[in-house]
C-alpha cells in the first residue's frame, strides 16, 4: 500500500472546522543496534570532523539549531511525531545526516570539548535497542540526540502531512491525528486550542 499524506476539514469545511492530519505510521520492530552501525558512525563522524577542518568558515557554515514550533502547532506536531513513530527517520542510517556544518555547531556550542569528546557525546547516545531499518539513534522512545546535537534536515523536516497543517496551523481550533500504514492505524485524542 502507497502511504498517503494529506490534511483535510472534518465538517462542512468552515472556518475553523476540526481538521483531520494524517502522518504515515513506523511499523518497523525494535531490535537490538549492532556494533556494526555504531563503528558505521563513528566512521561517519571522523570524516564530518576532518571536513570540518577543512571548511573556509566555520563559525559562518554552522547549521541552526531551529527552534520546536510551541504552543498548539507544537502540541500537534508533538502528537502527530510521536504516533508516527519516526517514520522519517528511516533515512538516517548510520549517518543521522550528520555533517561537518552540524560539527561546526556543536564545536562552537562546546569549545572545549575535543574532536574525540564530540565523537563521544554521539557514541554515547547510541541505543542498544533501535528500529530496524531507521537510524541509529532512532530508539523506542524517539530520538536520543538533544536538538543540538541533531542535524538541520532533522530539526526542521516535516512529512506532508504536517507541513500542510503547518500552512494553515493559525486557523485550526481543533485537530486530530491519524497515523496509519495498511490496516494498522492509530487516533490522537481531539487536541484544541
Amino acid at each position: 500500500m502507497t502511504t498517503q499524506h494529506f490534511t483535510l476539514a472534518v465538517g462542512d469545511g468552515e472556518a475553523g472546522a476540526n481538521q483531520m492530519v494524517a502522518v504515515p505510521l513506523n511499523s518497523k520492530p525494535l531490535g537490538p543496534n549492532a556494533s556494526e552501525r555504531a563503528r558505521r558512525l563513528r566512521k561517519h563522524l571522523i570524516a564530518s570532523l576532518r571536513g570540518l577542518r577543512t571548511m573556509k568558515d566555520p563559525v559562518g557554515s554552522a547549521s541552526p539549531v531551529r527552534a520546536e514550533p510551541d504552543g498548539f502547532t507544537g502540541e500537534v506536531v508533538h502528537a502527530a511525531c510521536t504516533l508516527c513513530r519516526g517514520y522519517c527517520c528511516k533515512g538516517g542510517g548510520e549517518h543521522a545526516y550528520l555533517d561537518e556544518r552540524v560539527m561546526a555547531r556543536v564545536r562552537q556550542a562546546n569549545p572545549d570539548l575535543d574532536a574525540r569528546s564530540v565523537m563521544r557525546l554521539y557514541l554515547d547516545r547510541v541505543p542498544a535497542i533501535s528500529h530496524e531499518g531507521s537510524c541509529v539513534f532512532h530508539a523506542a522512545s524517539g530520538c536520543t540526540l538533544d536538538r543540538a546535537l541533531r542535524s538541520d534536515v532533522c530539526n526542521s523536516y516535516f512529512c506532508t502531512g504536517l507541513g500542510n497543517f503547518l500552512k494553515i496551523a493559525e486557523a485550526a481550533q481543533s485537530v486530530v491525528v491519524m497515523a496509519g500504514q495498511g490496516e494498522d492505524v492509530r487516533l490522537s485524542p481531539p487536541l484544541t486550542r
